[in-house]
């Protein structure tokens, strides 16, 4: 009746919507933060499901890292972790509520029939290993010349932030 994936896909949404919902409604910026990094993981394992590998590894790597690494940085500057504490909503969250149900009821409406026209060409393979011939053969040259640019610009940034002091 139900296969492995889509079974998968139901517990992934449940986890991304439960989540999600902790990240808008969480008073502490830290808990927010976490529950962020919870659902851009489980964004990553729809990215699994679909075969998208390497999109998977991206967004673990780019986005769950990220937002990890600026929750460090933010627990290093600040004094304390009380001063995180905020208030996360405002005294229009009625409207916004009712404006996101409205947009959702627009989607389902819209995305209803979408999926029984879809007929599957062939199996969801890995795209690794094409995107890694890809920029390790016909694209090298252009992607070595980017990592070029971006290395000068990390020793610009290094430049630019060192403190220059005047010696006499």
């Amino acid at each position: 009746m139900f296969s492995i994936p889509s079974i998968a896909f139901y517990v992934l949404s449940v986890v991304a919507i439960g989540s999600a919902l902790v990240v808008v409604t969480s008073r502490n910026v830290f808990h927010s933060a976490l529950a962020l990094t919870g659902t851009l993981a489980v964004v990553a394992g729809f990215f699994v499901l679909l075969g998208a590998d390497f999109l998977a590894a991206g967004q673990v790597l780019i986005y769950v890292g990220g937002v990890m690494i600026i929750m460090l940085f933010v627990v290093m500057f600040s004094q304390t972790p009380l001063d995180a504490l905020q208030r996360q909503t405002n005294s229009q969250w009625l409207w916004g509520l009712l404006f996101g149900a409205a947009v959702a009821a627009a989607l389902v409406r819209s995305f209803r029939g979408a999926y029984r026209a879809v007929t599957v060409v062939s199996e969801m393979r890995p795209t690794s290993a094409a995107i890694g011939r890809l920029l390790l053969g016909d694209m090298l040259v252009p992607f070595e010349a980017v990592s070029l640019v971006l290395l000068a610009a990390l020793v610009g940034a290094v430049v630019f932030a060192q403190d220059r002091k005047v010696s006499k």
